[in-house]
């Protein structure tokens, strides 16, 4: 009798889970169009070097953090959200180049993007285009006049300092 209750108990919660449970395909790779994630040089960001996470109210969702496929280009599957399916919530994508820190907080080099998706439920996460078809990220790279800017300041103080 204990083996049946149990039984019945662990069936209602996990149906309760999946009924609750909105699910998103985490990839910047959609019906065949690839949206890459770039690096500062402009090269598209290497497999052994990106990772992403998607995070969701505060809190890291799905396994936590993936590596990229190859070429700028990252496929989590399917995502699972505490949130009930037909919903529309804001996720952000967080990607950052691993070369320049083991998290998204300690990287030099990061991009992020919030969407807004639709959810799909259990066993159907939310079809293309969500959520990720504008996802065209490249980090913050200093501007070459911003370099000339900086050597020029560096040298007036340099010519200045001589002068004493």
């Amino acid at each position: 009798m204990k083996q049946i209750l149990l039984a019945v108990v662990a069936g209602t919660a996990a149906f309760g889970a999946s009924a609750t449970d909105g699910t998103f395909s985490g990839s910047n790779v959609i019906g065949g169009v690839r949206y890459y994630v770039y690096e500062c040089d402009g090269t598209k960001l290497a497999k052994a070097n990106g990772a992403v996470q998607f995070v969701y109210n505060g809190a890291v969702v799905g396994a936590g953090v993936y590596g990229f496929l190859a070429d700028g280009t990252f496929s989590a599957g399917t995502i699972r959200i505490p949130d009930q399916a037909g919903n529309t919530v804001a996720i952000t994508v967080d990607v950052w180049d691993k070369t320049t820190g083991a998290t998204f907080d300690s990287a030099t080099y990061t991009w992020s993007s919030t969407v807004t998706i639709t959810l799909g439920g259990a066993g159907s996460p939310a079809a293309p285009p969500a959520p990720l078809t504008g996802f065209n990220g490249q980090s913050e790279c200093p501007e070459p006049s911003t370099i000339a800017l900086a050597a020029l300041g560096l040298g007036s103080l340099c010519f200045i300092a001589h002068r004493k």
